[in-house]
């Protein structure tokens, strides 16, 4: 009378404790699908962190070459639009809006190249009807204040260069930049404004020999 009994709690005994081992085995399995979802994530945003700084050094390396003179030791993107960024410009030559920094000091340099000298005139021309966030208008020529911060902007050939800054900017230092990195790109009309002062266009020195 009392054998099956027992059997039958026994048997009911292995089977708990068999429903038991499989839901600890259920969640443990879980867990870890969880994290293997999680560790891919972190190794890819990684990668491209790596793949992004990879990808600017030959900028910031073009910045600080010797014989240019600048001195940044960190580089990123600005991805602020620019009134210079709806023109088109040559095959393979996208607009450049960097931030380069050294310590905490921080400067915007932007670069737009176009197809010819044409194509820079009528870029320059709507530039200028339109300056800065406030779409101010830049008469030719004309002193005025066009910025909060220092300015420094370098009208070449077939390209222009805007660079602004809330610390001093070595006008000298830029202009040996683009005359060591497009040589047949010359400068034509230099623009300049310290903070607080208003701007100055001039025709660059012929450097010495």
């Amino acid at each position: 009378m009392y054998k099956p009994l027992l059997t039958l709690k026994f048997i009911w005994s292995i089977a708990i404790g068999a429903m038991a081992l499989c839901a600890c085995s259920s969640k443990s399995e879980g867990k870890n699908k969880r994290f293997e979802d999680i560790q891919p994530k972190r190794t890819q945003t990684h990668r491209k962190q790596l793949a992004k700084q990879d990808t600017l050094a030959p900028y910031l390396m073009k910045y600080t070459n010797d014989s240019v003179g600048l001195n940044f030791d960190a580089i990123e993107v600005d991805e602020t639009a620019h009134f210079l960024d709806r023109f088109p410009h040559p095959k393979g030559q996208y607009p450049t809006r960097f931030v380069l920094r050294e310590g905490e000091k921080s400067m915007y340099v932007g670069e737009w190249k176009f197809k010819d000298s044409n194509t820079r005139i009528n870029a320059l021309f709507n530039w200028l009807d339109h300056y800065g966030p406030n779409n101010q208008q830049l008469e030719w020529f004309e002193r005025q204040k066009i910025s909060k911060e220092n300015v420094l902007i370098l009208i070449n050939s077939a390209s222009i260069v805007e660079i602004n800054s809330s610390g001093k900017i070595n006008r000298k230092q830029w202009e040996r930049y683009q005359r060591y990195s497009y040589p047949t790109d010359s400068i034509r009309i230099i623009i300049e404004q310290g903070t607080g002062q208003s701007c100055r266009w001039t025709f660059p020195k012929t450097p010495k020999q």
